[in-house]
């Protein structure tokens, strides 16, 4: 102790050299003020070192980690101060005697007896009575005082401490901060045998330097919402070994030492995006649930296909090219659409739907012979044109069941047919169904089973267009239909989507629709297959469970800001065979997604497992929401 008592005396000593010496007290009471400020900053180290421990960990906090976050507590805000505050009283308390003190000099000694204003000789005041004996109502002056000095300030000290914790502890479990500020409070206790007056001044010292640790916790900063979400996400389940599947066949690696056995491990060891597949694949496959009005008795019977009501055309299926009709062609035309003899080609029957696209109308083609639907792209510059012709033709040349066929593109004057449309015009493939989204309003939700093949079959739509270059842009369960016989259609490719025809972020103009916006889009990146495919997990996770993956929001722009900051996945099935894919499908981090290709063949291999074949038809569930 005489170690730390000489070194706080020396730490005063210099203080005392800044301080004028005729400054009522003295110079020495202001120095220790000074001391006051360090030992105040002291609990804002350990505030650093949580913020920096949390940046690595997160929100979840285990023993080891628990243990960091209370030592640093007890000890810059507990024990350091309370040395500080004893080490500071046995200076004075031996000044005041007369006694030598270790790491003063005579001379000093000296100065700290002599009086400056009527305090007294200075080695008096900071040394005299103790701090239980300055609460002596007999004597109101010094009472006032200490209940200031030695009560009032802790508190306000305390209460700064733990506005310094609680920032450090954002985005996270808040309980380590009574960590901090409690000992703060037990130092009033702890001292009562210290010098009255010494304490009083570090109390006033202390309470500016934990107003300024303030800042410093301000500037420690908080970790990211992807370290948070890490943090708190559920443990994937172990992969099975691959010698553990039937089928595979693995040779034992030769032995020839520890070292040798952890390389060829690390060489053979399939990408991550493969790791997930085979897990996912290895899931018991949970069997359809076949949908029953309410009003039916119960029966056992085939699996209904989801599709929607009889409508106009009796029940029909689908409408086809005619035989003998013209293939799709590779590029669409840009001129011709006319019909022979100057005759219209279109002609327009109902309006399917309309919005800042523009319209979209089912209208009869006289040459190909059967109902299209006919969609008006803005070109409102050339270089939009071009832009709406280059993917246009890409996206002519996809073969896919499941991913909508473009016939032709043409300028809405061409055709007379067309003088309600304006700008170009995309002739799609007409499918007769209901969206995926009306479906699961008014059916309910899906079963697993149904989700996975929607799921893998407009996977793979997606990827034979991302082959070609064409990103979709907007997957969402309104872009997906499932006609008649319960085959889901890949739908509204953003090719005829205006720049700014959707919500705007700082960065510009992003396409999309919020609840289902991959993160980095959200931030103004360009779509990627990346962000396609996060678009369609998404739209999985919708039918699954009734909800956006992110949750609901009132508008589009806090939808925006949910989507752009990486908001946690609050809505995901809670009993899904899917929820790994789903969590691998819709991580914040692009790269870490695994590829749709990865993504169909898991789906698949899922639904084999089950005895299903991954071609039937889609059917609905029972599940409740």
């Amino acid at each position: 102790m005489d170690g730390l008592t000489a070194l706080v005396a020396q730490l005063i000593a210099g203080l005392r050299g800044y301080v004028p010496p005729d400054v009522c007290p003295g110079g020495w009471p202001w120095a220790v003020s000074g001391l006051g400020v360090a030992v105040g900053l002291l609990p804002s180290i350990g505030i650093v070192v949580v913020a920096a421990l949390r940046k690595r960990i997160g929100s979840r906090y285990g023993v080891g980690e628990s243990t960091v976050l209370v030592g640093a507590g007890l000890l810059t805000a507990g024990l350091l101060p309370l040395l500080a505050f004893i080490a500071t009283g046995q200076v004075f308390r031996l000044a005041a005697d007369g006694s030598d003190v270790p790491g003063l000099t005579s001379r000093q000694l000296d100065d700290l007896g002599s009086a400056v204003c009527i305090a007294g000789p200075q080695s008096s005041y900071l040394g005299g009575y103790s701090v239980a004996a300055a609460f002596d109502m007999s004597r109101p002056v010094e009472f006032g005082l200490a209940v200031v000095l030695l009560v009032g300030f802790p508190l306000v000290a305390s209460m700064f401490v733990a506005v310094q914790a609680r920032l450090a502890l954002r985005r996270g479990p808040a309980w380590p901060a009574k960590f901090f500020w409690l000992p703060i409070l037990l130092l009033v206790v702890l001292t009562a045998e210290t010098p009255a007056g010494s304490s009083g001044h570090l109390w006033l010292g202390v309470t500016a330097g934990s107003f300024l640790g303030i800042f410093v916790a301000l500037t420690a900063g908080v970790p990211s919402r992807e370290t948070v979400r890490r943090s708190l996400a559920p443990p994937a389940p172990r992969p099975v070994p691959a010698a553990a599947r039937p089928g595979v066949i693995r040779t034992p690696p030769v032995q020839t030492g520890a070292r040798a056995a952890v390389a060829e491990s690390a060489r053979t060891r399939p990408p991550l995006a493969e790791r997930l597949a085979e897990r996912f694949a290895a899931r018991e496959a949970e069997p359809p649930v076949v949908p029953i009005p309410r009003a039916a008795p119960l029966a056992a019977g085939p699996q209904t296909p989801v599709g929607p009501p009889p409508g106009r055309n009796g029940g029909a299926p689908p409408p086809t090219l005619v035989a003998g009709a013209p293939p799709y062609p590779t590029a669409p035309p840009l001129a011709g659409a006319v019909g022979r003899n100057g005759a219209a080609r279109f002609r327009l029957i109902s309006r399917l739907g309309s919005g800042g696209f523009g319209r979209v109308w089912l209208a009869d083609d006289a040459r190909l012979g059967h109902p299209v639907a006919l969609k008006a792209a803005h070109a409102p510059d050339a270089e939009t044109e071009q832009r709406i012709q280059r993917e246009a033709r890409a996206l002519a040349a996809v073969r896919h069941p499941n991913c909508v066929r473009i016939h032709d593109l043409v300028p809405a004057a061409s055709d007379p047919g067309l003088s309600e449309l304006d700008g170009m015009v995309i002739v799609m493939e007409y499918v007769e169904g209901s969206s995926l989204g009306e479906l699961v309003r008014s059916r309910g939700l899906l079963d697993d089973m149904a989700a996975a093949r929607v799921w893998a079959s407009v996977a793979g739509a997606l990827d034979a267009a991302h082959t070609r270059g064409v990103m979709h842009r907007d997957v969402k369960p309104g872009n997906i239909v499932v006609d008649r016989i319960g085959q889901a259609h890949l739908i509204d490719f953003g090719i005829a989507r205006r720049t700014g025809d959707a919500t705007m972020t700082l960065a510009g103009f992003v396409l999309g629709t919020p609840d289902f916006l991959a993160p980095e889009v959200a931030c103004g990146e360009r779509a990627t297959p990346a962000s396609d495919s996060w678009q369609l997990a998404a739209t999985i996770s919708y039918a699954l469970t009734g909800h956006p993956p992110r949750g609901g929001h009132p508008d589009a722009v806090s939808g925006l800001r949910a989507a752009a900051s990486g908001a946690p996945l609050s809505h995901l099935p809670k009993r899904s065979a899917h929820l790994a894919l789903l969590h691998a499908g819709m991580d914040n981090d692009p790269t870490r997604r695994p590829p749709l290709q990865v993504v169909q063949r898991a789906l698949e291999d899922w639904l084999r497992r089950s005895g299903a074949h991954p071609d039937g038809p889609m059917t609905a569930g029972t599940r409740g929401r």
